[in-house]
């Protein structure tokens, strides 16, 4: 089961957002990004642009540079909301990540339009890269085993009297 969190959150829209790693490429992660329209305008053009880091970049439209944001699939009419799910590319697990992002769209009413953008830090936690999986009655069975055979180490019983240091010349 996943869980959202909060992402950011302005009066035209509340992004919340949840990570999971890929079952297919290990060095990947899709995050869903849930978009809830919370004014009474139509949000349309919306494009999401994260600024890669030299371990975390988001995977753009073939072309795309770096700079470029991946476009929503979809636009949001007022007190609606969608997910749109995004890729991230991983180069190493062992640390945590706060990637700078922005949600840019038009918010048009009968008034008229206007450019709109909503900043964001995206946490990548090193949790963020575990896939959660089903542990069966005969796997658990089998680790409980082993684990209730594990001995600890007997404490360290060195006598501190015949500790040595050695000094270089």
């Amino acid at each position: 089961m996943s869980s959202y969190s909060l992402l950011a959150e302005n009066t035209y829209v509340k992004m919340t957002y949840d990570i999971q790693g890929s079952l297919q490429k290990d060095s990947q992660v899709t995050v869903f990004i849930v978009l809830e329209n919370l004014s009474s305008s139509f949000l349309k053009s919306m494009e999401l642009n994260v600024l890669d880091s030299l371990n975390t970049k988001l995977a753009r439209p073939e072309g795309s540079s770096v700079h470029d944001g991946v476009p929503v699939p979809f636009q949001l009419p007022p007190g609606i909301s969608n997910e749109a799910q995004f890729v991230f590319t991983i180069q190493s697990i062992i640390m945590a990540q706060k990637l700078k992002g922005t949600l840019s769209f038009i918010a048009k009413n009968d008034e008229g339009s206007t450019h709109e953008k909503l900043d964001f830090k995206l946490h990548f936690s090193c949790t963020s890269y575990l896939i959660t999986t089903p542990c069966y009655r005969s796997a658990f069975i089998t680790i409980f085993l082993l684990w209730s055979e594990w001995t600890p180490a007997p404490p360290c019983t060195a006598d501190p009297s015949r500790v040595t240091t050695s000094a270089s010349s």
